[in-house]
């Protein structure tokens, strides 16, 4: 099953901006080096790329090493991933589709 999310902020810059939309993937198999989509809360879903993944524990981290997160993303649960992102579209970029 496949979904749709908006970005907002700019911690996955440059390649995901504020305001693209993401093609995800409702799945729970994922690698290091994907970009997925995380239930940090009930209300709060953050896009993120696996860092490390060791006995069902990940390690997320932001593209953009400018920003500093408020969030630890170190030590979660795998079981909160909702998909893993597949494409995204970018109006800001002349409306460019890519691939992940």
């Amino acid at each position: 099953m496949f979904d749709v999310a908006r970005v907002a902020g700019n911690s996955m810059s440059p390649l995901l901006l504020d305001g693209d939309i993401l093609l995800f993937r409702k799945r729970k198999q994922f690698a290091a080096g994907d970009i997925v989509v995380y239930q940090v809360t009930s209300e709060l879903l953050v896009v993120k790329r696996v860092d490390e993944i060791k006995n069902g524990v990940i390690n997320l981290i932001s593209d953009n090493q400018w920003l500093e997160s408020s969030l630890n993303l170190s030590g979660l649960s795998g079981d909160r991933v909702v998909g893993v992102v597949l494409a995204s579209f970018s109006k800001r970029r002349n409306f460019k589709f890519q691939l992940h």
